[in-house]
């Protein structure tokens, strides 16, 4: 009996690979889990055992070549999203650390360097909210410690220093820089002021 090689799972379904091709789990007994090739043209089917390390019965013949590529991809996928959800690094420090070891015979099947970018945002954990006044601790403070929470009302919310304010105040004008495209559920905007 040959050994699989398990895949941590995309969208849910556990996966496993031999000689660079995949297959999706596609139902499962109280003995073994019966898999199936990834892209459903071909038919080849394999089935292991519930630890996914071993093969009962080896894979069915494809009726094409196999794309190793396609598992260095997976694995890319797998190692940001779990960098991005236990780091605080920032994004593009985390797509070039992964990319750094991404074998370069796979570099025809990455996808935009926006859409990677877009899968390690997903992954970063929002901070909880407490449900007494809506925002969280580390929201009302700056990186040195210092109170940003200005004000906060049920309709309004200011952010700012009070060295900022105290810049604004002494300035003779004010600019407004840009209207901000997010804003939450319950605003209608977000309002960015410059002196």
């Amino acid at each position: 009996m040959s050994s699989a090689q398990k895949l941590l799972p995309e969208k849910g379904k556990p996966m496993v690979s031999y000689l660079g091709y995949i297959y999706t789990k596609e139902k499962s007994t109280t003995a073994k889990i019966s898999f199936r090739y990834q892209n459903r043209d071909c038919k080849a089917r394999c089935h292991t055992n519930l630890s996914m390390d071993i093969f009962l019965s080896q894979p069915t013949d494809h009726n094409h070549v196999p794309n190793p590529e396609c598992i260095a991809l997976i694995e890319l996928n797998n190692q940001i999203k779990a960098q991005a959800a236990t780091s605080d690094e920032s994004t593009s420090s985390i797509l070039h650390s992964a990319l750094r070891t991404f074998p370069l015979n796979a570099a025809s099947e990455l996808p935009r360097t926006e859409i990677i970018m877009q899968t390690i945002c997903r992954q970063r954990q929002t901070p909880a909210a407490t449900f007494t006044d809506g925002l969280s601790d580390d929201l009302k403070k700056t990186y040195r410690a210092e109170d940003f929470l200005l004000y906060e009302e049920a309709d309004v919310i200011i952010f700012s220093t009070k060295a900022n304010l105290s810049t604004l105040k002494h300035s003779k004008h004010w600019l407004l820089m840009e209207h901000l495209k997010y804003a939450p559920m319950s605003f209608i905007s977000c309002l960015r002021f410059m002196h």
